[in-house]
């Protein structure tokens, strides 16, 4: 309330009172009274129609992203209805949100206890655990949803995710799998199957995690999820080159950075500039380099170009802006090499 309308009793408390529970139950529609009976305040919410739902408009709030203007009709339901199953469910998530994990959990396992067979009410739970760092109610949650709930993408995907966070990679594949089938367009699921079957060690994994992180990056090219796709199939490709040329120089990348160096050695920047753009853009999509039949064409320089030819000229051009940068491929062996003979030709 504002500071000039704290002292009970008086018109300002009264006036700001009434609009304050105005305000935060118009989103629901109907009309709201407030009466100031004997220290007490009695708020009355009616409908436009007398059979509107008041979680329906709830719910829409929810959806929209606005938890704080929902959280105070949940909180005055809750009141009223403590064994509501959607009002400890819904409330139980909104704490979630906000870190009060104590009290979520609290509602979330009072909403199992309601409603026992309600399966998102229990990966609710388990993701308030985890949140909590109590993973073993989060495990116990979860699996039980998942009994109850096979075919739940969310619940298949929190265990499978619970699980890569305990470390066990091999135990999360069947989950997450699972999960990806059920929810093919959630690149949450398939960024996490990409990871779990990258952690198994198992190089039989690599081609099929890097079709998944290209598939997140499809679905979500930009934000949290799309660098942690890039960065995996960096590494991912990074693996694949230094396998097939162990310790020493690769060759063909070692040619590649010389014809870097021909080519942007003695370019002004206003020359080079629009070179690395464009061969910047092209690694942000991802580039297969452990796959020599496939070329791409550019705009700024004649001829087709493998992928492991775009990254060593990129390297390169970087290298002629700032010496202590480069690609973020692991070829500076290479670069080196390349230099050497450039110089003594």
């Amino acid at each position: 309330l504002p500071a000039k309308a704290r002292q009970p009793a008086t018109p300002a408390f009264r006036q700001a009172v009434t609009a304050y529970y105005r305000q935060a139950y118009a989103p629901l529609g109907g009309a709201v009274e407030v009466e100031f009976t004997a220290g007490a305040i009695r708020v009355t919410w009616r409908a436009a129609a007398a059979e509107q739902d008041p979680m329906a408009g709830i719910v829409g709030l929810l959806q929209a992203g606005r938890q704080a203007e929902a959280k105070p009709i949940l909180e005055t339901l809750l009141t009223l209805q403590p064994d509501n199953l959607d009002v400890l469910y819904n409330l139980g998530m909104v704490y979630s949100d906000e870190g009060r994990l104590d009290e979520a959990r609290q509602l979330l396992r009072h909403a199992t206890q309601v409603a026992p067979r309600h399966a998102n009410a229990r990966v609710a739970l388990g993701i308030a655990a985890v949140r909590a760092h109590d993973l073993a109610e989060a495990e116990t949650a979860l699996r039980q949803a998942v009994d109850l709930e096979p075919d739940n993408p969310f619940a298949q995907r929190s265990l499978g995710t619970l699980h890569l966070m305990q470390g066990q990679a091999p135990a999360a594949v069947a989950p997450l799998r699972q999960a990806v089938r059920l929810a093919p367009q959630d690149p949450l699921a398939l960024l996490s199957l990409a990871q779990a079957l990258l952690a198994t060690a198992s190089a039989a994994h690599g081609a099929e995690a890097d079709d998944l992180l290209q598939q997140v990056l499809n679905l979500a090219p930009y934000g949290e999820l799309a660098e942690k796709a890039r960065d995996a199939r960096r590494r991912l490709a990074q693996q694949g080159f230094r396998a097939k040329g162990g310790d020493k120089p690769r060759m063909d990348a070692v040619m590649y950075c010389l014809d870097g160096l021909k080519k942007f050695t003695g370019l002004s920047p206003a020359e080079l500039g629009p070179i690395l753009m464009e061969l910047a853009t092209l690694g942000q999509q991802g580039l297969p380099v452990n796959d020599p039949t496939r070329t791409y064409p550019l705009r700024s320089l004649a001829g087709e170009y493998t992928a492991l030819h775009l990254v060593c000229l990129l390297h390169v051009g970087i290298k002629q802006f700032d010496p202590s940068q480069g690609a973020g491929f692991d070829i500076d062996r290479e670069y080196e090499a390349a230099l050497a003979l450039y110089r003594d030709a």
